[in-house]
């Protein structure tokens, strides 16, 4: 996981992804695929949208880290999402980027490079209440999985309200306190 991007590469990995996207609808217009144009154009504007909300939660240390994990070589893809009004997380900010840093790392030993894995974050924001939801959905090494216990909510205002690990699921939920 590499610690900071300097405004250089994040500008050109950016500007990498949007051509790519770009590339994509031009060739399905040539070929005369407008249906699947217009459903490559919604994609890219959902996730400009949760890229603005991300961005919008005052927490750059996780923000950054959400934006560019898959820029970089890793064992698993990562998608994110913002549900609910946006809120100032920033007193979060550290506890939630180290947290998220020490369950990647756990993570990384347990995954087995069968199929596609994925983790989805989800920031839920909905009726004064704040979770971030850890859902990784691959191959995972269930002998490993102990390790998880060691995870602490390293902030005395986060609590873990749920975990399970499976052969196919490992799930953390989080819960942000004032």
């Amino acid at each position: 996981m590499k610690e900071k991007w300097d405004p250089v590469s994040l500008l050109r990995h950016a500007r990498h992804d949007w051509l790519n996207q770009l590339q994509l609808i031009k060739g399905n217009l040539a070929l005369d695929r407008t249906d699947r144009a217009k459903e490559i154009i919604e994609k890219v504007v959902h996730e400009a949208k949760n890229e603005a909300k991300v961005s919008n939660l005052r927490m750059p240390k996780m923000a950054e880290f959400l934006l560019t994990y898959n820029w970089q070589q890793n064992k698993y893809r990562l998608d994110y999402e913002v549900i609910g009004d946006e809120q100032d997380l920033s007193s979060f900010d550290d506890a939630i980027y180290d947290w998220t840093k020490e369950f990647i790392s756990h993570l990384d030993k347990l995954v087995e490079p069968d199929g596609e894995p994925h983790l989805m974050i989800t920031i839920q924001l909905i009726q004064g209440r704040s979770r971030i939801t850890y859902d990784f959905a691959g191959k995972i090494d269930l002998d490993s999985c102990k390790a998880l216990d060691s995870l602490n909510p390293l902030h005395n205002s986060i609590t873990i309200v749920e975990s399970y690990c499976q052969e196919n699921e490992l799930l953390y939920i989080l819960e942000l306190g004032s």
